[in-house]
């Protein structure tokens, strides 16, 4: 399945985001992503790591949902041999294999205490020890995080160490989720499709009324969510356009009729104001089919 693996949109969240980028990539400070699940963070965090002096070290990546205790301690910072049942050999954690690099740290907020404490003296310290061992060994890694929970309520009800906290949101930023950047979506959309054009030799497209309704959706999955319609999409109609009743299977989020409505009209007479009225020009910009913009724009001038 394709995945998001750029920055695409020019929404002013975005620019804002790229902004925050080129900026957490001049310095080593261990940086903090928020935002809920498929916004993009992991895309982020790579961003971050390739646009930084460390840009030729490894990239290391680890997601400690539903991982048990043992595991995550065991994968974060390496075990010796024997050090528990299954420990057959030495083994270096994956923050080890980040050495010179970056390390990312995705869903934080869902270790336990110990391992928090543990994982603060490693920031501290920049040193860790195996699992078995007595001496510690030094790093030079460079730490992102991120999660899709409220950290800030966390740390009030005692569930995360505040001391943590502190520590790892040196640099915060939180992602915009995809309902609040929906000028972003035809382009997310093309980019996609082009890439799926690549992929199978083919000339994928999508019918502008198909567009209207993805622009219609809230999408609680975000990113991730609308990659899956699509391909879904794709499959089930077995031809080279996306087609509004393609879309029908696919769809679990419901249409926001009120807000993102109107959302929708205010976009498209912004977009209309930048080219000067010129429907063609805006109806390209936005993906949307040119009477669509004139049906908006003959609604507005009623009221």
């Amino acid at each position: 399945m394709s995945r998001q693996r750029e920055l695409i949109g020019k929404s002013p969240p975005i620019q804002k985001l790229r902004r925050f980028i080129k900026k957490a990539a001049k310095s080593d400070a261990t940086v903090l992503l928020l935002g809920e699940t498929g916004v993009g963070k992991d895309v982020v965090a790579r961003l971050i790591h390739c646009s930084s002096h460390r840009k030729t070290g490894p990239f290391v990546k680890i997601n400690c949902a539903n991982l048990s205790d043992t595991m995550v301690e065991s994968e974060l910072f390496g075990c010796r041999k024997g050090a528990y049942t299954g420990a057959a050999i030495d083994k270096p954690g994956l923050i080890e294999d980040a050495d010179g690099g970056t390390f990312f740290f995705d869903e934080i907020a869902d270790i336990s205490p110990h391992l928090q404490a543990k994982f603060l003296s490693v920031l501290e310290d920049k040193e860790l020890r195996r699992l078995g061992e007595n001496k510690s060994r030094k790093i030079d890694v460079r730490f992102i995080l991120a999660t899709n929970k409220d950290i800030e309520k966390l740390v009030r009800k005692g569930m995360f160490r505040k001391d943590l906290y502190y520590r790892i949101s040196v640099l915060f930023f939180n992602i915009a989720p995809l309902r609040r950047r929906k000028e972003d979506i035809p382009l997310l959309v093309n980019s996609y499709l082009l890439k799926m054009s690549l992929d199978r030799s083919l000339d994928l497209s999508i019918e502008p009324e198909a567009m209207e309704k993805l622009m219609s959706l809230e999408f609680p999955g975000n990113i991730r969510e609308l990659e899956n319609i699509l391909e879904r999409a794709l499959i089930t109609s077995g031809k080279h356009m996306i087609r509004l009743k393609d879309l029908t299977s696919g769809i679990r989020s419901r249409p926001d009729r009120g807000k993102n409505s109107r959302y929708n009209r205010k976009l498209i007479i912004k977009t209309l104001e930048k080219y000067k009225g010129n429907k063609t020009r805006t109806a390209k910009a936005l993906g949307i089919s040119r009477q669509w913009v004139h049906k908006v724009l003959k609604e507005s001038n009623k009221k």
